[in-house]
């Protein structure tokens, strides 16, 4: 892992968090700010993991990665993501969250593969059943945590910022 690396990988999410702030902005009705928003904390994540450990993360599973990273730099990152966004999910659980979001970056870029099983009518079946039975999130096929995304990026900006030395020092 090569600072070059580690500065490429910053750079891309960057331009990736602008290029969501942009969809935003246009009101765009798609998840694709969100999945852009995904991946830049994919590429975050995975930076402070070979910084940290010198480990390269090579899948999804958001928890996963976390869990490999030192305990003391997990408790910051939650820390400071509270600090940032409040009382959430990530209080109580995190690593349920992180799962969440790394299911979301698999399955949300591709959703309609997950009813093509399904007629039109099966899929508003399915649909209504959902809300008639209390539209838990519990039970949801997917479930967002655009807060806890935005505290988590925040937070391993943060902290990569803090650990980075810019090209040519």
């Amino acid at each position: 892992m090569t600072p070059l690396r580690h500065e490429l990988m910053l750079q891309e999410a960057t331009t990736r968090l602008q290029a969501a702030d942009m969809l935003r902005q246009a009101g765009a009705d798609s998840d694709s700010g969100y999945l852009l928003r995904l991946l830049a904390f994919e590429l975050l994540l995975k930076a402070a993991l070979e910084k940290a450990t010198g480990k390269s993360g090579t899948h999804h599973k958001y928890e996963k990665l976390f869990a490999q990273l030192p305990s003391t730099v997990q408790e910051s990152l939650l820390r400071t993501a509270g600090e940032r966004i409040g009382p959430s999910a990530l209080t109580h659980n995190h690593l349920g969250v992180l799962k969440d979001l790394g299911s979301n970056f698999i399955g949300l870029r591709y959703p309609y593969e997950k009813y093509d099983h399904m007629t039109r009518s099966e899929y508003k079946q399915a649909a209504d059943a959902w809300v008639e039975s209390g539209a838990e999130v519990a039970s949801a096929d997917y479930r967002y945590h655009p807060e806890e995304l935005f505290g988590l990026t925040f937070a391993l900006q943060q902290h990569l910022d803090a650990t980075h030395a810019p090209l040519g020092r």
